[in-house]
């Protein structure tokens, strides 16, 4: 019984508010348009894949070893790739002037588990700089990782090329959240204007709350209530002036 008390309360409380909440709600959904739409920097990436393969005379002679010495060597890879020996000659190159550790800031690299197959994502305000920035970087890793590591297992299978979709911001999920965000507040303002609502709203708040003796009790009448009662009084009002004329 408590609960179902609680319940209508709590449905009482978001009815009576519901004005606050959906004001709240609307709110933080337009500052989201105006952040995701005119602030927010819309960003683009560009992938390349990389493969680290030992050249072979022939399939045959590539053994287990060597494809199990391949997949680990990555992660050294992905240090290299992301360190100033690669990223310094292509600041050079694109004469740019981030720094080392503002353009490994922009460099992704993704691996599937026992694949010789690395991707190289770079993300960037412009989707064609972004690709010049991860072909370069595939470009500088493979000619220099001779000389670094003194191997010659990498070969760059597919070239980046421009991806004019931007992959931030997500303008619905942005939109969505701003709006819940708004909801949330929202709810939760009303029921705090609620409970620092002190005044008397009924008979129990008397009784057990204060502890007083309640003499009586004064209702309020609805329109349609009104309405019926103003009608029943008409026709007696009518009929008493027509006998005082009389």
């Amino acid at each position: 019984m408590e609960e179902e008390i609680s319940l209508s309360e709590l449905l009482k409380t978001l009815k009576k508010r519901s004005l606050l909440i959906v004001s709240l709600g609307l709110i933080c959904l337009i500052v989201a348009a105006g952040f995701t739409f005119f602030i927010a920097t819309p960003q683009y990436n560009a992938t390349t894949q990389i493969l680290v393969n030992r050249t072979t005379e022939s399939v045959e002679g590539m053994q287990l070893n060597d494809i199990t010495s391949n997949v680990q060597m990555i992660n050294t890879y992905k240090d290299i790739i992301k360190g100033p020996v690669i990223l310094d000659e292509v600041s050079q190159k694109l004469g740019t002037n981030l720094t080392t550790s503002q353009l490994s800031g922009k460099i992704e690299i993704a691996t599937e588990e026992n694949s010789q197959v690395f991707s190289l994502t770079v993300t960037d305000e412009n989707p064609y700089e972004a690709t010049k920035m991860a072909n370069f970087v595939a470009n500088t890793f493979q000619n220099e990782i001779g000389n670094i590591m003194n191997v010659d297992n990498v070969t760059i299978i597919s070239e980046a090329s421009p991806n004019t979709n931007q992959v931030s911001p997500n303008n619905l999920l942005n939109l969505v959240i701003g709006l819940l965000i708004g909801l949330v507040l929202g709810v939760g303002s009303a029921f705090l204007l609620e409970f620092m609502d002190k005044s008397v709203r009924d008979e129990q708040f008397i009784t057990e709350t204060l502890g007083w003796s309640l003499l009586g009790s004064v209702s309020e009448m609805s329109n349609d209530e009104l309405q019926a009662k103003l009608k029943v009084k008409r026709p007696e009002l009518n009929s008493r002036r027509t006998k005082s004329r009389i």
